[in-house]
């Protein structure tokens, strides 16, 4: 892949990443911070992201995981897809439908997420598979 990509990251690539040293995802948040892809995010991502780490680290931890996902990723206010969201409404579960509205609305090309409530829309790579197609050698793991 020779230009920098825009992909949506979904939350279970930066809660992956982050925890799972070895995993796909980590090397792909390794990307991230190396400028090679650029990620955009929904609110809703942001949100999650957010919510688990200061759930489940230390303040220090959760805040300079905030400041990463600032940082690297750019993140679509809900109500610039709200007409996208309208249109897929019933399409997709209702947790998941301002992540594809952004897929949708700005024209990405891949939305990587380990969800499999994304696997029948075409956009949906999974993040061994994106891994690969960055021209990295995937991890082998069991998710």
């Amino acid at each position: 892949m020779k230009t920098r990509p825009r992909v949506f990251l979904d939350t279970n690539v930066y809660v992956f990443g982050f925890e799972r040293q070895l995993s796909n995802s980590a090397m792909i948040l390794k990307e991230l911070s190396g400028g090679t892809i650029h990620a955009v995010i929904s609110e809703r991502v942001f949100k999650e992201s957010i919510e688990y780490f200061r759930r489940n680290y230390a303040k220090k931890t959760a805040d300079k995981f905030r400041l990463f996902v600032l940082s690297s990723s750019a993140v679509v206010n809900e109500e610039s897809v709200r007409e996208e969201m309208n249109r897929l409404r019933g399409k997709i579960k209702p947790k998941d439908l301002e992540n594809l509205a952004v897929v949708r609305a700005l024209g990405l090309r891949y939305l990587v997420s380990l969800d499999r409530h994304f696997e029948s829309f075409p956009e949906h790579i999974t993040p061994r598979a994106f891994v690969n197609l960055l021209g990295l050698r995937p991890a082998i793991t069991k998710y």
